[in-house]
């Protein structure tokens, strides 16, 4: 242990160190280490996050440190709690923190862990992130294109998997990059397998789906008959049902597609004045264009009550080895997509509330472009899907339910929804505002490694909140190639330098283009 100067000044969150007259060279010193001050009974602690040789022209050297919390030694057992009880003084001596110091700080916690990786500054220790709490309270991955976001979802997912292979993971994947990224360890549901039929759809579904045209006035008469269709459908399949009685618009019970039709033309046909037709007609055509069209089979495939079949295809009831579902979600019409992501997603949620706590387990949802679904601006986005995303950020930690959002815009993400989030890996983001943004979502310790950001390498992130015990500089573990996402660019320069041998690529593309199925 060397000592590295005095405390020249305390403020808030951080203090700074004199280092002349040490014989400390502070060319020597790195970002990230972190050096200590003994106070009273206690030894607080703080990391580097800035060295100066010279001020102003004069041979002042000096140090900025983040206060990260104090050492306290209990029955024998140096521990590491975070927070600082009492702040050091100007002229207190400062020194390098010793190997136990380092190893209370960032030794294997005694709660259940993951290593995702190493230290930025120390490559020999590995960096844990606790799973309860990282799960329990949220979490959020955020970087820009080609900083290794993707990446590093596959790193901390695989992480936990390999350890809790009875998970139950669901990921929301809009660009097929993670397929074949966890090998056996995954169910893919794509356009091929996908289930989801209509009747499963609430009313705000459904009629983001059939109400597609027609001005305001028009769009709130096809709403008013989709709900008496919806209804009227719903009664009519579950007639002998002894909760018939109690059914409503929402409720998730079957219904058939045809007698959702006659109800419309019913309607219709008690119409007094044949010029009021319009908002029928469309609601009548947008029904039956779905029903013809090949690429919306997943939502007529089947008319069964297979609700529960749903469920355990998505929660992977019983795991079978495969803990992660991943909905693959490349292959829906665009126009679709959040009529998805909304029905899965209020699903996962509403299973999660109404069943017995002690007989369901927890459930990860991962939903990868989270902008998409809970947008800051609230003129973008589907209603129901902010409403249900918004209602897991707040509300799932109690019913079991954790949340994992995915972005490369964080500024396009509600803040309040991010906010939510326990533990945040910052990747590279190069973005002032972004930075900004996420500046207010980070604990002051954290904030000066913000800094960073703009040129984090890829495979580099900062973690920080409730999964870690103090915010760090992680270099996150290497992929083997077979289990990387396919998220990398077209290699340009090397595929431009000799003709494509096989001709038949743009035959093949066609087929499979034609036949929706994604290579």
């Amino acid at each position: 242990m060397r000592e590295l100067g005095r405390v020249h000044s305390v403020a808030g969150s951080r203090m700074v160190v004199d280092l002349d007259g040490s014989g400390v060279d502070p060319a020597a010193l790195r970002v990230g280490a972190i050096v200590k001050v003994s106070n009273h009974e206690r030894e607080v602690l703080g990391s580097i996050s800035e060295v100066n040789i010279g001020q102003n022209g004069t041979s002042s050297h000096f140090l900025v440190a983040d206060l990260l919390g104090e050492l306290v030694t209990d029955d024998g057992t140096l521990t590491f709690s975070r927070g600082v009880s009492s702040h050091p003084v100007p002229g207190q001596r400062a020194t390098d923190a010793t190997e136990d110091d380092l190893r209370a700080i960032y030794g294997e916690p005694s709660q259940s862990n993951v290593p995702i990786g190493t230290l930025y500054h120390d490559s020999s220790r590995p960096a844990y992130v606790m799973i309860d709490k990282l799960l329990g309270k949220h979490f959020a991955v955020l970087g820009t294109t080609g900083a290794g976001k993707s990446c590093a979802v596959t790193v901390i997912l695989s992480a936990i998997l390999a350890q809790h292979p009875q998970a139950h993971v669901v990921l929301l994947d809009p660009h097929n990059e993670y397929s074949g990224a966890f090998g056996n360890l995954a169910n893919i549901v794509n356009v091929e397998n996908l289930q989801l039929p209509l009747w499963l759809l609430d009313f705000a579904e459904a009629a983001r789906l059939l109400i597609r045209s027609g001005n305001e006035s028009e769009r709130q008469s096809q709403a008013l008959i989709l709900k008496d269709a919806m209804m009227a459908a719903r009664t009519i399949y579950n007639a002998n049902s002894a909760d018939s009685a109690s059914i409503t618009v929402d409720t998730p019970v079957p219904y058939r597609a045809y007698e959702l039709l006659r109800s419309i033309n019913e309607q219709m046909g008690r119409l007094s004045k044949p010029d009021t037709s319009l908002p029928y007609l469309r609601l009548r055509e947008r029904l039956q264009s779905l029903l013809n069209d090949p690429r919306f089979e997943f939502f007529f495939a089947t008319e069964d009550d297979i609700l529960e079949q749903i469920l355990s295809q998505l929660l992977r009831v019983p795991v079978n080895g495969k803990p992660l579902t991943i909905i693959d979600l490349s292959g829906v019409p665009s126009e679709v997509t959040d009529v998805i992501v909304s029905t899965i997603s209020r699903v996962l949620f509403n299973f999660g509330v109404w069943s017995a706590r002690e007989e369901t387990p927890p459930i990860l949802l991962v939903c990868e472009e989270a902008q998409r679904y809970v947008p800051s601006d609230p003129q973008l986005g589907f209603d129901e899907t902010v409403r249900v995303i918004t209602q897991i950020a707040k509300e799932g930690r109690k019913y079991g339910i954790s949340l994992a959002l995915v972005t490369q815009r964080p500024t396009e993400l509600s803040l309040p929804v991010l906010s939510q989030c326990g533990t945040v890996f910052a990747l590279r983001l190069g973005s002032e505002a972004d930075q900004q943004f996420i500046a207010k979502t980070l604990p002051d310790a954290a904030r000066e490694m913000l800094a960073a950001l703009p040129s984090l390498p890829s495979q580099q992130g900062i973690v920080s909140g409730e999964g870690v015990i103090v915010p760090m500089r992680v270099r996150f573990s290497d992929l083997a190639r077979d289990h990387r996402p396919r998220s990398e660019g077209a290699e340009f320069s090397k595929s431009w330098q000799s003709e494509t041998a096989d001709q038949e690529f743009v035959a093949r593309g066609v087929r499979r283009w034609r036949s929706r199925i994604r290579s």
